[in-house]
């Protein structure tokens, strides 16, 4: 089966992103045997990203390629290592090309779920004794697919850095009507997402409509969220759960310099040790790309 092709950019940024901050991650626990370390990539695809994009629009050094290397590829590549890394496939034929992977690192401890990235998320956090382990998760779904109580399992655990590419502009902003009107299945993704319906309250507004030769004058609705502001508006929902906090900054990205998505970085830590740590370490990090943006 041919794989849609995708990569771009906005796709090498990203990880970019990511993979600076595992290597820092994992330097900060070099030498010590204690936590156990684990490494989450709850979208992990096949390890390769097919490139879409022109040759315009990709960093220097790719551009002759076929394929950007992916996030389960980049982190297995590291010399520095995990106790364990975890990939979370749902699709079978992405599962099979995981495992494939796994035989190119096999001094690497890897295990692989053919599952929904939700529900495999929700029964690591649930059935890990985060006691003796700390970890990175990163999610990176194509829309709207993480729901609101994977967030809430990721935060309880106390032990979690968390990458997010919440879809504030593809799939937020999109559902949301230039009206103010939201189709019911929207609403329920929306709520979905969020875990609140809160959110009508701030990207709908009450506007006042002029009469025109066929209806009176009156009140309507309209759209007023941007993908800032509805970045900014999971900003406040992701805080109101984890202990450790989320970053004031984020990475807006998309193609041609939109902004599709947002790369956030929360803490699950409530220690001020780790929270101060992990926010220089991401903060260092997302600085470092192009377009990193303030709350």
């Amino acid at each position: 089966m041919r794989q849609k092709k995708f990569g771009s950019r906005h796709t090498v940024e990203k990880l970019d992103c990511l993979e600076r901050y595992l290597r820092a991650y994992l330097k900060v626990f070099e030498g010590k045997d204690w936590p156990h370390t684990v490494y989450v990539d709850a979208f992990a695809g096949t390890g390769e990203i097919p490139i879409a994009s022109t040759y315009e629009e990709l960093p220097l050094g790719i551009e002759d390629k076929d394929f950007i290397i992916g996030s389960a590829r980049r982190a297995l590549a590291i010399d520095s290592s995990f106790d364990q890394y975890i990939f979370i496939e749902k699709k079978r034929g992405n599962a099979r090309a995981l495992e494939h992977l796994k035989r190119d690192y096999p001094t690497k401890n890897v295990r692989i779920l053919n599952t929904d990235a939700n529900s495999g998320i929700q029964s690591l956090c649930s059935t890990i004794d985060w006691k003796k382990h700390r970890a990175v998760v990163f999610l990176d779904p194509f829309g709207s697919q993480v729901a609101w109580q994977t967030l809430e399992a990721i935060a309880k655990t106390k032990a979690i850095d968390l990458w997010y590419l919440f879809p504030a502009g593809l799939s937020v902003h999109r559902q949301l009507g230039t009206q103010g009107k939201v189709h019911y299945t929207h609403e329920e993704s929306l709520n979905r997402i969020f875990g609140s319906r809160d959110w009508r309250t701030r990207f709908i507004d009450t506007v006042e409509i002029a009469a025109d030769l066929f209806s009176p004058a009156g009140v309507g609705n309209s759209k007023v969220a941007t993908p800032d502001s509805v970045t900014k508006y999971m900003h406040e929902r992701m805080s109101s759960v984890f202990a450790g906090g989320v970053h004031d900054k984020w990475m807006p990205l998309g193609q041609k310099g939109g902004h599709w998505y947002s790369l956030m970085f929360a803490c699950a830590n409530p220690s001020p040790n780790a929270t101060k740590l992990a926010m220089r370490l991401a903060g260092a990090v997302i600085g470092s790309g192009k377009r990193g943006r303030a709350k």
